[in-house]
């Protein structure tokens, strides 16, 4: 596998579908389901996003053959493995190419022990998401180093001063259990909803057709990346999702995956929130010291008739 790194992974979706050949007028198929800021790697393209509806198991519903794209993009929510077969039977009907968007899956695989992001030809993961960095994705590829374009120069990016305020308290928190990020991530969100109204931050017109910012990545945040000690992140993050699964249950709250299969390394506990089940989830939040966070925004396109599940997705 060819390696290249990137400030954000809508930047290595970008190169991706370049290295495609994805251009003016192709059809990228997409996930109705999906955050709606991965539409500007397609529109800076100069290509067209399709979608196709996912079902509650987060698989994809029907993969239209008569809807021949250049691109489709397979999706591992939440680190857990998105079934390739239908994508590889799509691919095989119309010539289009899967890309496995593995944003939320560093360090996640499949039953087989196939590392996520690196079962197709080309896939991307977002490793900012899952260890505090302020930047840094990664895509690979099986096309030889030959192939692809070299190893942007990587820059200098001054730490975000909220970054490095919520690396403080979070170190403080897991070596004295005492929830002095909770407070402050609390504190936070009550600041933006006096300021705006809402806890949740304002989106950019604008993010379904233009990524922020340059695709070069700091070499501070690789060189954290590569450090990482992955079979206790692996155990970290396992074991956190299995302690807190009973009480999840316990509580009548439904998981969006029934178990967590060998292999699989969680990003967060997805479940199915209702409005009764918020101040049950954010008790369970203050007991594991853990942040809840709602699926951010829906393309613009899918939001008005968006099915109930979509909504009610959060971890």
């Amino acid at each position: 596998m060819t390696i290249r790194y990137f400030s954000l992974g809508r930047f290595a979706m970008r190169e991706a579908l370049s290295l495609i050949g994805v251009g003016a007028g192709d059809l990228v198929m997409l996930p109705s389901f999906i955050c709606r800021d991965v539409l500007a790697s397609v529109h800076e393209r100069g290509a067209k996003p399709i979608f196709y509806d996912v079902d509650s198991n987060l698989q994809p519903k029907f993969l239209d053959p008569e809807r021949k794209s250049k691109a489709i993009i397979a999706v591992n929510y939440f680190g857990f493995p998105q079934n390739l077969e239908a994508f590889e039977k799509y691919a095989r009907s119309c010539g289009s190419v899967i890309v496995e968007d593995n944003a939320h899956g560093l360090l996640s695989r499949d039953e087989n022990g196939n590392l996520l992001g690196q079962r197709t030809d080309f896939g991307i993961t977002s490793f900012r998401k899952t260890i505090r960095t302020p930047d840094g994705a990664i895509l690979w590829t099986s096309r030889a180093e030959t192939q692809v374009s070299a190893q942007l120069g990587y820059v200098f990016r001054p730490k975000n001063a909220r970054n490095i305020i919520l690396n403080f308290f979070a170190t403080i928190q897991r070596f004295t259990n005492f929830p002095l990020l909770n407070w402050v991530q609390s504190g936070l969100k009550s600041v933006r909803r006096g300021l705006t109204g809402s806890v949740v931050p304002s989106v950019d017109s604008t993010v379904e057709r233009i990524i922020p910012g340059v695709p070069n990545p700091s070499r501070s945040s690789v060189k954290k990346f590569l450090k990482v000690n992955e079979s206790v992140e692996i155990s970290r993050r396992r074991n956190l999702y299995n302690t807190i699964y009973p009480e999840i249950i316990r509580l009548g709250i439904k998981p969006v995956f029934e178990s967590l299969k060998d292999g699989t390394c969680p990003y967060g506990f997805p479940v199915f929130a209702t409005a009764d089940s918020q101040s049950k989830l954010s008790n369970l939040a203050r007991k594991y010291r853990v942040t809840l966070m709602s699926w951010p925004d829906l393309p613009s396109e899918v939001l008005p008739t968006a099915p109930d599940h979509y909504k009610q997705i959060g971890c």
